[in-house]
């Protein structure tokens, strides 16, 4: 793909999908994270306008990964490499931030961190698709 926005437009969008798709399958195979949600005082309703800026995050995610992306390909091996490697230093980190000030369960904690490192690596296969 020749233009670098449209490229991190798409992106964007093919991390919020992903994110989508994991959010129902983490719920499928955690029924109670879902249980969790609904009976915390800690998150906004879904009715809340800003809970609309939740589905920012995997686009942004898209997007900042495209700008590290354009200006370290030649470093990686491939998308998958760049993924694993800057996910896990997204989500590791992250992870303990989390785990120690948030008091929810550590599977919710553990979900949290599964999404950042599955959002960077599905943006990296998708720029080394996309770039081809």
């Amino acid at each position: 793909m020749k233009n670098n926005y449209l490229l991190a437009i798409v992106v964007g969008i093919i991390v919020l999908v992903a994110n989508q798709v994991l959010s129902v399958l983490l719920n499928v195979a955690f029924p109670l994270l879902s249980a969790e949600y609904a009976a915390s005082t800690a998150f906004r309703a879904w009715s809340d306008p800003l809970m609309n800026l939740i589905f920012l995050y995997p686009i942004l995610t898209g997007v900042l990964a495209t700008y590290l992306w354009l200006r370290t390909r030649k470093s990686w091996k491939s998308g998958a490499d760049f993924g694993v490697a800057v996910g896990l230093f997204v989500a590791v980190p992250t992870f303990i931030v989390y785990y120690s000030n948030f008091l929810v369960s550590p599977v919710m904690v553990l979900s949290w961190a599964l999404f950042a490192f599955v959002n960077i690596l599905v943006a990296g296969l998708a720029l080394e698709k996309l770039e081809g």
